[in-house]
């Protein structure tokens, strides 16, 4: 194969997938397939890690209480192993092994550094380091030791996002957190150890984080952090109510109406904070500081690959150092067949690369959900949006 090391990586997914399967042994490969991780598809930041379920830092606009359905909870731990998690992983037609695979992301439903999640998320982080090789992020408002950071991995690349969201109301927003300055030391830390922290500017509190974006923004940049990466607020009726007991709920209810939406006590439903997003990031330049409109663009500057979420293309690019555009891989059509064929089982009838995307025309009528993961796949081995037709 001449040409993408994306696309090379599908092909090895078979021998992985044999090698780990040796190691864990029939009992741990029947766990693995019946895990979530086996089928879950990829959001913008990446495929989300769960090393646990739950929280009870009690955040009040935090969703996972309510997409748990159990309110603040003490963390229950994942039940796979580390090698488990990755043959869970080769498992997932979506999933692209190695550096310029598919970028992962750990959280979600959890914080990975709580002390109750911390060793499971270092054994997965282990096992992934050394057998997949895949980009990796978390985000955590823990603070972590010198001695967690030294248990990071160092075998594949790693992003870590910390979670500041408020100075001024922390102790109200965020009752059972480490402070801010906690997690303004564990950006020190990190830092120390050589890794590139970034701080994690989010969720964006409309009315709040106005006034506080340069003070936060100015000690992150002291503490060492090496960018700012934003994040909208998501609310549903829980969070509007929790909010509300704070004040904080005129700004959100007016941007809300200023953009057509009707809250539900279900769906989460984005704020619009577009012009937040923008500020902060204009505040993160004057700080010499780097500014990310989505994770995965921080993702791939840590890995110095292109951006999996094609963010250069999609209107998320910031013009960071790493120059995606500049670093996409070579393919040829021979290739994209040969992984067609053998990764999928599908015969391709055209491929063509038309003014930079990639068009492919299939032979057969595969179900959707396979359509949709070839798609997918392909996407990030050849970081290129592909159309793709049956």
């Amino acid at each position: 194969m001449k040409s993408s090391s994306g696309l090379q990586a599908i092909l090895a997914k078979e021998r992985l997938l044999a090698e780990v399967a040796r190691e864990i042994g029939p009992e741990g490969v029947g766990k693995a397939r019946r895990d979530p991780h086996a089928r879950r598809r990829p959001r913008p930041c990446g495929l989300t890690i769960h090393p646990g379920f739950g929280c009870p830092n009690a955040c009040l606009y935090c969703y996972v209480g309510d997409v748990l359905g159990k309110g603040p909870m003490e963390p229950r731990p994942l039940s796979l192993r580390g090698a488990e998690l990755s043959y869970a992983l080769l498992l997932n037609p979506y999933f692209v092994p190695g550096r310029m695979g598919t970028f992962l992301a750990f959280g979600a439903v959890c914080d990975p550094f709580h002390p109750a999640l911390a060793d499971k998320t270092l054994d997965i982080m282990a096992h992934l380091a050394s057998r997949l090789g895949n980009p990796m992020q978390f985000s955590t408002k823990m603070a972590l030791s010198p001695e967690i950071i030294e248990r990071l991995p160092r075998g594949a690349p790693i992003c870590p996002l910390i979670t500041i969201t408020t100075f001024e109301k922390a102790s109200v927003l965020e009752p059972r957190a480490p402070s801010p300055w906690e997690r303004l030391k564990t950006i020190r830390e990190l830092r120390r150890a050589g890794f590139k922290p970034m701080l994690f500017l989010r969720p964006l509190l409309p009315g709040l984080i106005e006034r506080e974006v340069d003070d936060i923004i100015s000690e992150a940049r002291r503490a060492g952090a090496e960018g700012v990466v934003v994040g909208a607020l998501r609310v549903n009726k829980a969070i509007l109510y929790r909010l509300r007991r704070v004040g904080l709920h005129k700004a959100i209810l007016r941007r809300l109406k200023k953009g057509g939406s009707s809250i539900s006590s279900r769906g989460l439903l984005p704020v619009p904070s577009s012009d937040i997003k923008e500020l902060v990031l204009r505040a993160a330049r004057e700080e010499g500081l780097m500014g990310f409109r989505a994770a995965c663009c921080a993702n791939a500057f840590v890995a110095s690959v292109p951006c999996t979420g094609l963010c250069w293309l999609r209107g998320f690019c910031t013009n960071c150092p790493n120059r995606c555009a500049s670093s996409v891989p070579d393919i040829q059509g021979e290739d994209i067949a040969m992984v067609l064929e053998r990764a999928f089982g599908l015969s391709a009838q055209a491929i063509r690369l038309k003014r930079g995307k990639l068009f492919i025309r299939l032979r057969d009528s595969p179900k959707s959900g396979l359509l949709k993961a070839v798609r997918v796949a392909l996407e990030v081995a050849t970081r290129r949006p592909v159309i793709l037709r049956a």
